[in-house]
């Protein structure tokens, strides 16, 4: 457990923000795959939500790759 904190320890403020940025941006994903399904899968047609799914889910992966591209150029 030494070795985690070590790399945590070691890790600038910029880089705990982008890796929050980063998982805050999976989980987003995640659910909206998750909300989408149930939209498919739903018993009434006509029940209709007022959010596109797909929408976030692919905004939240290019927020994801953006995000993940500055830290690795290093800014």
């Amino acid at each position: 457990m030494t070795g985690v904190a070590q790399v945590v320890s070691d890790a600038s403020d910029a880089q705990m923000i982008g890796a929050a940025i980063a998982l805050l941006c999976v989980a987003v994903a995640l659910v909206a795959a998750w909300r989408e399904r149930r939209r498919v899968r739903r018993a009434d047609p006509d029940a209709v939500g007022w959010v596109d799914w797909t929408t976030v889910q692919m905004l939240a992966l290019i927020l994801l790759a953006v995000d993940l591209w500055v830290m690795a150029k290093g800014q």
